[in-house]
């Protein structure tokens, strides 16, 4: 009997051990990830345990009134649960006493590119692609924002994967708790845990297209919302297959960019039609549709040029990545199809001339530079940077054509048949300017029409009704050309 008297006590001893132990234990963890999650900002010392209790309870209520739990200020199990679930990488940083969420800023800005840097192999390229557009579409749905993907050069939102490893400044932290974390404007960094499982219509894993838009608001500006069941929602809520945006979201986004409205104005209109239908952002069908107009036909601002017999002014691989054709007041670009409806240049680029002389644009700065007579006109993407237009200084007026040279991230400007070349960011010797444009290129024409350097990497020369291509290998125009610039680069028929 005594013998198992004894062993009962001590069965009961080590049982009360281990949840005093197990308390204690997560008690501390409790107090690291309040503390983590700006909930907590005390210091944890011997010298103030009341204190501490206090602000301990109080950070609780806090974080369980954000996460629909009982806001008793208890760690309860309910409260170790929640704090173990999946959620975003970002402070919470509510104000105590009306938990709004705060803004983390803005963007000055309501067109916005962003680009995908690598793609989750759970889902593979084309899914990955699909749930990052489709992110994009609930923000744009609810506000004036449009998003263009970019697959090259600097975009406003860089998304890209990392695993537990030192390829993030903020290293991840394996599979579960922390998904993904994303930086304010004008940063627009928002990166993925690659150790997660990503799953597009499946309870299993975390969805790619929720995670995705909850990133994305961060990256617009938004801080987490003290709604739950909200997007911008802290934690996790899993995959839903009717998601839509809670009024809190929307009501954020609003604050921060103004609500969808209809464009006014025959010039705003056609401005933004031109991006929503040519630009391809991913906010669904376009919201306004151009009347369809024949080639010739009477517009204001003049008669619209017919691509297929217009004579080119220019050419520029430009913002978007698009590729702009120029010819007297207007401007178009290029489909798979062939050319899209000419537009006024000012529609798109406010204060710009027609009747340019050259167009190039640089990724090296995001920089376009068009130029007529003597003056260039500088924009950033679509506006016009403060002190231009300004005279040409080493560049002599009236040019011929211009484009930006990959090889050497140099522009390159073409005059009768000689050239310059300028670098943007270190200074430049024009003394030894011009040179002949065949030391550059051999076999290129004079007095060229229009230039660029192509997305395949070719160089392409235009003059009159043709067109020539050089080879990105050897510097020199290939044996086949010229060729017609009307029936390869506009599609028309002969």
């Amino acid at each position: 009997m005594d013998y198992r008297l004894k062993l009962m006590v001590l069965l009961v001893l080590l049982t009360i051990a281990s949840s005093i132990s197990q308390s204690s234990n997560d008690l501390t963890e409790a107090v690291a990830y309040l503390k983590k999650y700006d909930y907590l900002h005390i210091p944890l010392d011997s010298k103030s345990q009341n204190h501490q209790s206090e602000e301990i309870v109080e950070a609780l209520r806090i974080f369980q009134k954000v996460t629909n739990l009982q806001t008793s200020g208890k760690l309860d199990s309910a409260t170790l649960a929640m704090m173990n679930k999946p959620r975003c990488g970002l402070e919470d940083s509510f104000n105590n006493k009306t938990l709004k969420y705060r803004v983390m800023g803005h963007w000055r800005k309501k067109m916005l590119t962003y680009r995908i840097y690598n793609y989750t192999p759970d889902l593979g390229q084309g899914k990955t692609r699909l749930a990052i557009q489709t992110a994009f579409k609930y923000w744009s749905e609810v506000s004036p924002l449009r998003f263009i993907e970019l697959h090259q050069g600097r975009a406003d939102i860089k998304i890209s994967f990392h695993r537990k490893d030192k390829t993030c400044p903020v290293p991840f932290d394996g599979r579960g708790h922390i998904l993904a974390h994303a930086d304010a404007p004008d940063s627009g960094i928002v990166h993925f845990d690659e150790d997660e499982l990503w799953t597009e219509g499946k309870t299993l894993g975390s969805n790619l297209r929720i995670v995705a838009a909850h990133e994305i608001g961060h990256a617009l500006g938004l801080g987490h919302s003290q709604h739950y069941s909200a997007l911008m929602g802290p934690v996790y809520n899993g995959y839903r297959a009717d998601f839509k945006l809670h009024p809190d979201d929307i009501q954020g986004i609003q604050a921060l960019y103004g609500n969808t409205r209809a464009l006014s104005g025959y010039e705003g209109s056609f401005k933004y039609s031109f991006c929503n239908m040519q630009c391809r952002p991913f906010s669904g069908k376009p919201e306004w549709s151009p009347p369809p107009r024949k080639p010739g036909q009477l517009v204001p601002g003049g008669v619209t040029p017919d691509p297929c017999k217009a004579t080119l002014d220019a050419v520029m691989l430009g913002p978007l990545r698009k590729t702009y054709m120029f010819s007297g007041r207007y401007v178009w670009t290029l489909s798979n199809s062939g050319y899209n409806t000419p537009v006024l240049i000012s529609a798109l680029w406010k204060d710009l001339p027609g009747s340019l002389h050259a167009a190039v644009h640089s990724p090296r700065t995001g920089k376009s530079y068009f130029l007529k007579d003597d003056k260039v006109w500088r924009y950033t993407s679509f506006k016009l940077d403060s002190g231009f237009p300004k005279r040409l200084a080493n560049i002599p007026a009236n040019i011929d054509s211009a484009f930006y040279f990959n090889k050497n991230k140099k522009l390159i400007f073409f005059k009768g048949s000689g050239y310059w070349q300028w670098d943007e960011i270190s200074p430049t010797d024009f003394s030894s300017y011009p040179k002949p444009i065949g030391q550059l290129v051999h076999g290129a024409p004079s007095n060229t029409d229009a230039a660029l350097m192509w997305t395949n990497g070719h160089i392409y020369l235009f003059k009159g009704t043709q067109y020539w291509r050089v080879n990105r290998h050897h510097q020199a125009v290939e044996k086949t050309y010229p060729l017609s610039t009307a029936s390869r680069w506009m599609q028309c028929d002969d």
